[in-house]
């Protein structure tokens, strides 16, 4: 969202009237990039708070604005951020006169955010800038002077397959805020990418915290062209044997047993290459992933064409309509030289025909940017308890985006994505379900509810499955016990 810079009507007024504390010129010049350069002026008061009297955002390159402010003594900071997560690019902020803490300019030298506090008059400054404090982290704040337990560092699993000792590397975060057993989102980066990327621009860190959940990033290999990847079988990469589905369960065990998590709640998002990885998991291991949520992603027709999972995942798909890397309208010829795939409709009738749903309308969400140039279409798929669900934002002009980072802004797509995790069942049932009644000399294996659930098996008012001794499935609905 843009911003254009806006004073506190008090502060108007004493800037163009008269100004009974101290006057402050705030000159911000951008560099490269502008567009992506932004800050937050706050005065930090005596109660703790935080009151915020100027915002910038940038608009064009090499552009400089100024900000004539009245400031009362006290303390005061910036909030600063860098929507690429590269810095500011030759873009910085100074002041006129100097101010304790201010004497010249600032700049954010790298990452998505940072800090600079200053005051002005005298006194004591104590202001508590909150974030990664640690230099060797991944994710340090510059200007933080109080270490929250964000810091971030690339992680080494150690597993066997295939009768070797193999090393993958990840970033795991688990925030305080987290209940014992809470769910586990794994976010998959895209060709040539990077975890540490994808967890930047995705910013799942800061959902985890609010929402309370474990967030994984795998790390994906080195292509015999020296790029990043998770191996889903592009026509380029023939020669390519790595196992990335063996890879994500061995890493998943690993974290279910050193982390306090829900082995019921696990979920799958990714970009491009991570989205159509989260295809290939939704397909080959189905009975971890309740969900998944390709962004821009896509299902290799082979991958479509051997799919034979053992219980439905949920399936959200959110991808533009002019995306010039993954085609809207797929590449069932193999024309770009990843491999055939077909078309994002075709690939959501592939589910909702495999999971037995029907369609529960299209909504058009609000166009609330709309210098974005770009529209999203909500179609949702399901059956009667809701349970699975499959859904498609068609993002309409929108490209090879991660909607909320850049492209459409619209919508946050890893807003998106955990809200379709948080509401989704866990089916945790076999597909194909027969209703057929049982032969006389069967007996009742195990009984869940509509939800997944283990259940008695003389559970009464609800809709309940039954696994049979001779391999059959049944569904029953008792009224009494």
């Amino acid at each position: 969202m843009k911003w254009s810079h806006v004073l506190l009507c008090c502060f108007s007024y004493q800037a163009f009237a008269q100004c009974d504390f101290t006057e402050v010129n705030i000159q911000t010049s951008t560099g490269e990039w502008g567009d992506e350069m932004s800050w937050d002026l706050y005065q930090n008061l005596d109660n703790g708070e935080a009151l915020l009297l100027a915002s910038f955002q940038g608009e064009f390159d090499q552009m400089t604005t100024n900000d004539q402010l009245c400031l009362e003594d006290g303390c005061y900071f910036f909030s600063v951020s860098d929507s690429w997560g590269d810095g500011w690019n030759g873009g910085e902020i100074s002041c006129s006169p100097s101010l304790e803490g201010f004497t010249g300019s600032f700049t954010l030298d790298d990452g998505y955010e940072g800090y600079m506090a200053f005051q002005v008059g005298d006194g004591l400054c104590t202001t508590s800038l909150p974030g990664c404090t640690d230099p060797d982290a991944l994710n340090p704040v510059q200007g933080a002077n109080v270490d929250d337990g964000s810091c971030v560092y690339f992680q080494t699993l150690e597993y066997a397959y295939d009768k070797e000792i193999l090393q993958r590397d990840y970033i795991y975060y688990h925030p305080e805020s987290a209940a014992d057993e809470c769910p586990l989102v794994f976010v998959f980066h895209g060709y040539t990418g990077s975890a540490q990327d994808i967890m930047e621009y995705s910013q799942f860190n800061a959902l985890a915290e609010e929402f309370g959940f474990a967030v994984c990033y795998p790390q994906g290999t080195l292509d015999s062209y020296g790029n990043t990847f998770f191996n889903v079988g592009y026509d380029f990469q023939f020669n390519e044997d790595v196992d990335d589905v063996a890879f994500t369960l061995a890493l998943h065990d690993e974290l279910q047993m050193n982390h306090s998590l829900d082995p019921n709640a696990v979920y799958g998002t990714g970009m491009s290459n991570g989205g159509d990885f989260c295809y290939m998991l939704a397909c080959q291991a189905s009975d971890v992933f309740q969900a998944v949520a390709p962004v821009s992603g896509m299902i290799m027709q082979d991958i479509m064409d051997a799919c034979n999972p053992s219980a439905a995942t949920n399936i959200l798909e959110i991808h533009g309509t002019d995306d010039g890397v993954t085609l809207y309208e797929g590449d069932p010829d193999n024309e770009d030289g990843w491999g055939a795939y077909p078309s994002i409709p075709e690939t959501m009738a592939f589910f909702v025909d495999l999971f037995q749903l029907s369609g529960q309308g299209t909504d058009a969400l609000p166009d609330v940017n709309p210098s974005d140039g770009s529209t999203v279409e909500v179609s949702s798929w399901s059956n009667d308890a809701e349970c699975p669900r499959v859904e498609l934002y068609k993002v309409i002009g929108g490209g090879h985006d991660w909607p909320g980072a850049w492209g459409n802004m619209d919508i946050d797509a890893s807003l998106v994505a955990w809200e379709f995790f948080e509401s989704t069942c866990n089916t945790g049932l076999p597909l194909n379900i027969e209703t057929a009644p049982p032969r006389d000399d069967t007996s009742v294996q195990g009984t869940w509810d509509i939800l997944g659930r283990p259940c008695p098996s003389n559970a009464s008012g609800q809709l309940l499955i039954q696994q049979l001794s001779n391999g059959q499935v049944r569904k029953v609905v008792r009224f009494t016990e």
